[in-house]
């Protein structure tokens, strides 16, 4: 039996905690669900309960996505925002050598490398933080679902086709 990348948790919030966690979340460039979930990772890494590598590779995972939000953007405010934007935010984040080797430590290996166990789960939450940084939207297919595009030779195999979405591009 495998062993899920992730689990669904979900949970309530009173009106006023929800609208002030909308404003925090914003003031950072994130969604709320985005905001909560590095909020929950950062919790576990600081208790230490999960042992040194295990924090060391959560923090480090966390400065890639919010250097990669942050990359987002900017990019976003430099007018490259199309379809392609998150392929586009992941081969600009590769040109920069720290962020390219900081990302091999986290995959375990050559980013533009295939069948690493550890680039599903990044590459993942990189594409759900890069679309959510600039408030796009998934580019829909006329059955409704998520259009996805396929590359070679990239750190991404594959990903969502976006379009602009909420307040034009900005979080939500």
């Amino acid at each position: 039996m495998s062993v899920p990348t992730s689990i669904m948790f979900s949970f309530r919030l009173t009106p006023d905690i929800h609208q002030g966690l909308q404003e925090v979340a914003r003031n950072e460039g994130l969604e709320p669900a985005a905001f909560v979930q590095l909020l929950i990772r950062q919790a576990v890494a600081d208790a230490g309960v999960l042992g040194d590598e295990a924090t060391v590779k959560i923090r480090m995972t966390d400065a890639l996505i919010r250097r990669a939000v942050e990359r987002a953007r900017e990019l976003f405010a430099a007018g490259r925002f199309d379809e392609h934007f998150t392929l586009t935010v992941f081969h600009d984040l590769m040109q920069d050598t720290s962020y390219r080797s900081d990302y091999e430590t986290v995959v375990g290996g050559d980013a533009y490398a295939t069948k690493l166990e550890g680039k599903f789960p990044l590459n993942m939450y990189l594409g759900w933080y890069i679309k959510n940084a600039v408030g796009a939207d998934p580019l829909t297919g006329d059955d409704g679902k998520p259009r996805r595009a396929s590359v070679k030779g990239q750190p991404i195999q594959s990903y969502t086709l976006l379009k602009e979405g909420r307040a034009n591009g900005n979080a939500a």
